[in-house]
C-alpha cells in the first residue's frame, strides 16, 4: 500500500512539474522561440518565410487583435508585443546609422549575423474598456514576458553570444562616422577643427562604436575644462568630449542653434577606455596627417595595393588646372582584369581627389591579341586620398573594390 501511495505521490509530482515547464516552441531559420503555457492562448506569433528585412519572429496578443479586427500582425497594428529579426553585418551597420527607434541589438551568432528585438515605441494595447484593472494586469504581465525574451532567446539558441549596444542620437553619430560617408569634423582649441581628409575613423574610434553603453544622465554639472569635439555642420549638432580627469566619459550633446545640451556617460566593457582619450588621439592621427602639406599633386603617379601588388593606380595631371586622369588595373587571373577609369578633380581638402564618373569594365583575353570588354558601370564616384604615410587610399563608393586596402608609391 506504501509503494502504491510513493508511486502516485512519484506520478503526481512528474505531472505538476511538466505542466509547469509546458511551452509552445515556435520555429524559423534554424532559430527557436518559445511562449510560456500559461501566455499561449494569449501570444499570437508570426513566423515570416524568407523575410527581406531578416524578421524570424512577430508576437502580439490575440486579444488586442480580435477587438481591432485585425486577422494578422502588422508592424503598425494593434496588439504589438515584439518582433525579432536577424541581421548581417552590413545592415546591421545601416540600421545603427538610421537613427531608428524602438530596437536593441541583442546577440550575435558565429556567423557574424546580429539579432534585433524590435518593441513599440507608443502603446499597441486595445480594449472596449480602459477602466478594467485586471485587463491592464493582463497587459502588464505579456509586457514583463515580451522584455525578458531576450535572454530566454540567447539560452535557447546554441552558438549566440549577447552583444552591448545603445541606441541613442550619439549612438547613431557615432555609427554614421564608422560606416558611412558622412561630413564631420573633429577640433579642439590646439590646432582647431580638422576634416579627416582619408584616416579611416574605424582604425580609431571603433571601441566607441561597440561594447559601449551611451546614457543620459541629467544629476550630473556640465564638466569645465577642455575638450574634443566632433561636429556634424550639415546638421548643426556637435558632441563634446570632455578631457576634464575623471570626466573623459562624459559626452555633451549640442543641437539646434547651440539651444539644447543633453549629456551622456558612456560605460565600456573594457573599464580602462576613456571616451575623450579616444577621441583625441582620433583628432592627433587627423592633425598629423593634415599637417605634411602634401597637395593633389604629389599623387601624380603609379601606386601598387600593398600586399599582393596585383592591382595598381596610374595619376596623371590634366591639362586643365585641379583635373587628373586616372587608370586603374587589378588583374584576377593571367586572362582576366578589372579596369576603371575616370576623371577626378581636387576638392580643396588636403591631397584628396574626387571623381563622379568613373568607368568600370571587365577586360578578357580569349587568345593573344584577342580581347572582350565588359562594361560594368559608367557612373562610378569615390576619393583618392595621399595618407601621412604616403600612400594612397581609394574610397570606391560604388563598388567598393578596395575596402581596407592601400597603395604604395612604384614611381613617378
Amino acid at each position: 500500500m506504501k509503494k502504491i501511495l510513493l508511486l502516485g505521490l512519484v506520478l503526481f509530482t512528474l505531472i505538476i512539474t511538466v505542466s509547469c515547464f509546458a511551452q509552445t516552441t515556435y520555429t524559423n531559420g534554424g532559430m527557436t522561440l518559445t511562449v510560456p503555457e500559461e501566455y499561449a492562448d494569449q501570444v499570437f506569433v508570426e513566423t515570416p518565410e524568407n523575410d527581406k528585412k531578416g524578421t524570424l519572429f512577430v508576437a502580439a496578443e490575440i486579444k488586442s487583435m480580435k477587438i481591432a479586427n485585425a486577422d494578422r500582425y502588422t508592424r503598425e497594428g494593434a496588439g504589438w508585443l515584439f518582433s525579432i529579426s536577424r541581421l548581417n553585418e552590413e545592415e546591421m551597420h545601416q540600421l545603427r546609422c538610421s537613427g531608428h527607434a524602438g530596437y536593441n541589438l541583442f546577440a550575435k551568432d558565429m556567423n557574424s549575423n546580429y539579432y534585433v528585438y524590435y518593441h513599440p515605441t507608443d502603446v499597441r494595447f486595445v480594449r472596449e474598456n480602459y477602466d478594467d484593472p485586471a485587463e491592464m494586469e493582463v497587459w502588464s504581465k505579456l509586457n514583463k514576458w515580451s522584455q525578458s525574451m531576450r535572454d530566454t532567446f540567447i539560452a535557447e539558441n546554441e552558438g549566440l553570444t549577447a552583444v552591448k549596444y545603445s541606441n541613442t542620437v550619439l549612438d547613431s553619430s557615432i555609427a554614421s562616422v564608422l560606416y558611412e560617408d558622412v561630413n564631420y569634423t573633429v577640433s579642439s582649441t590646439e590646432y582647431g577643427p580638422q576634416k579627416p581628409n582619408g584616416i579611416k575613423a574605424a582604425d580609431y574610434i571603433a571601441v566607441l562604436g561597440s561594447d559601449v553603453i551611451f546614457t543620459p544622465v541629467f544629476d550630473v554639472e556640465t564638466p569645465d575644462g577642455e575638450n574634443v569635439v566632433l561636429e556634424f555642420p550639415d546638421i548643426d549638432l556637435r558632441y563634446d568630449f570632455f578631457l576634464t580627469d575623471g570626466k573623459e566619459n562624459y559626452i555633451r550633446q549640442v543641437w539646434f542653434d547651440k539651444e539644447h545640451e543633453l549629456i551622456y556617460k558612456a560605460e565600456f566593457t573594457d573599464e580602462s577606455v576613456k571616451a575623450a582619450d579616444v577621441m583625441l588621439d582620433f583628432y592627433h592621427a587627423i592633425v598629423l596627417n593634415n599637417s605634411l602639406g602634401y597637395t593633389p599633386d604629389d599623387m601624380a603617379g603609379t601606386w601598387a595595393e600593398k600586399i599582393a601588388g596585383r592591382g595598381s593606380i596610374e595619376i596623371t595631371k590634366s591639362e586643365k588646372e585641379g583635373r587628373y586622369n586616372i587608370a586603374i588595373h587589378w588583374s584576377s587571373s593571367a586572362w582576366q582584369m578589372a579596369y576603371w577609369e575616370m576623371t577626378a578633380e581636387a576638392t580643396g581638402n588636403g591631397a584628396e581627389l574626387r571623381y563622379e564618373n568613373g568607368k568600370h569594365s571587365i577586360l578578357t583575353w580569349q587568345s593573344e591579341g584577342n580581347m572582350t570588354e565588359e562594361e560594368v558601370y559608367t557612373n562610378g564616384s569615390g576619393t583618392f586620398n595621399l595618407l601621412s604615410t604616403y600612400e594612397v587610399v581609394w574610397n570606391d563608393e560604388t563598388g567598393h573594390a578596395a575596402d581596407d586596402t592601400v597603395f604604395i608609391n612604384a614611381g613617378k
